[in-house]
């Protein structure tokens, strides 16, 4: 007898009155908040056997549980913000990367449609699009912010071993 008071508590629980039709009344088994567990809580008091009511340790575990909930899903919410801010702050970090880059000369990687390094132009970036990727211009043409190898005046590796046997 208990128990069907108790599902019948719970199914009148998730009426929902700002629907014209209760047959499209979902309810949301995801997402549980403190203020459903204490009214669930109470329809279980509410509802129970007289001859074999709920124990205070039962009741306990209940609340530990679900405080236990509770904090891993603050817990979650916290991470997520934190992912939030931190791709946020590498927006801004390649962001300010990129328009670091204007008036430099840099080396660009030349690819072919499969992506392949066929080349490499030098060049000063003239423009910066920051509209989805992030792209520098040179001499006109759009380039991916990763195709850039180098910034400045870097000397070829020949260069480097005939320095290194002047020396």
């Amino acid at each position: 007898m208990a128990s069907v008071d108790l599902a019948s508590a719970v199914a009148n629980y998730i009426y929902d009155e700002t629907l014209t039709t209760q047959t499209t009344a979902v309810a949301n088994n995801s997402e549980m908040t403190m203020d459903d567990f204490w009214q669930l809580i109470a329809a279980q008091l509410r509802y129970q056997d007289m001859n074999d009511p709920m124990s205070n340790s039962d009741m306990m575990n209940q609340m530990t549980s679900m405080a236990s909930m509770n904090s891993m899903s603050q817990m979650a919410e916290a991470v997520k913000n934190l992912a939030a801010v931190t791709n946020n702050q590498s927006v801004v970090t390649l962001t300010a990367y990129s328009t670091g880059l204007l008036g430099k000369e840099v080396t660009v990687a030349i690819k072919d449609d499969k992506g392949e390094v066929t080349g490499e132009k030098k060049g000063t970036v003239t423009g910066i699009d920051l509209t989805g990727s992030q792209y520098v211009y040179i001499d006109g043409e759009k380039y991916e912010l990763a195709q850039v190898m180098a910034v400045g005046d870097i000397p070829k590796k020949e260069e480097e071993s005939e320095a290194g046997a002047e020396a």
